[in-house]
């Protein structure tokens, strides 16, 4: 995009091109960007507690081996 205006190359508008750079109109909103972060994040935080969980698990009988 030549001139970082929103008309692509030659003006034949965004999109338009070999896709080497990036489109000056933005594909979200902050409003948008906010809610996928934040859904992310939950997703994140629950993946963590069951790893979590699976490690405390994996950690029990070795503790208990350990005391015999």
């Amino acid at each position: 995009m030549p001139g970082f205006n929103g008309t692509g190359p030659r003006g034949m508008g965004p999109m338009t091109g070999r896709g080497m750079g990036y489109c000056i109109i933005p594909l979200s909103t902050q409003e948008e960007d906010l809610d996928y972060l934040k859904k992310r994040a939950r997703v994140m935080r629950e993946e963590l507690e069951q790893i979590e969980v699976r490690i405390r698990k994996l950690e029990k009988p070795r503790s208990a081996i350990t005391k015999e």
